[in-house]
């Protein structure tokens, strides 16, 4: 199974509020099966929240072929069907913080690319965040 593709058509849920602060039902990003608004995500990256717990599956890391991973599901922007990646803790924690290595970066980009995704179209990937060699514009701050 590939480590990054697109949620088969029939998988596509319905709009679920947040699991932790019930925003109003969004398509929402998803980590480990849960549903998370953005402001949530941060607020666990940033030290502020409590850390995602759930269960890990038996898949390969879409970077660095790590053997246990967290499903990821995000919506590329202006589509109802989602992309889901299978990220090791290190790599989600790095992709929710917006500070993706520029190795990781293109890893990414090269397979949402294969599946006609370009990384604009994925939030935390955005061009808005990562510069055209793969580096950190705008890292999530870290609390102190």
């Amino acid at each position: 199974m590939e480590c990054v593709r697109r949620a088969p058509a029939e998988s596509v849920f319905p709009k679920l509020p947040c699991c932790r602060c019930n925003d109003p039902a969004r398509h929402w990003d998803r980590v480990g099966g849960k549903t998370f608004c953005p402001g949530c995500l941060e607020g666990v990256v940033a030290g502020q929240a409590p850390p995602i717990i759930e269960r890990a599956d038996r898949r390969r890391c879409a970077i660095c072929h790590h053997a246990v991973t967290l499903r990821y599901l995000t919506f590329p922007l202006q589509s109802r069907r989602p992309v889901e990646l299978d990220l090791c803790g290190e790599h989600l924690r790095a992709l929710l913080a917006r500070r993706l290595g520029p190795h990781a970066f293109n890893q990414l980009r090269r397979q949402l690319h294969r599946l006609g995704l370009e990384s604009g179209m994925i939030f935390l990937i955005h061009d808005a965040f990562y510069d055209e060699h793969g580096r950190a514009l705008q890292p999530v701050v870290e609390a102190f």
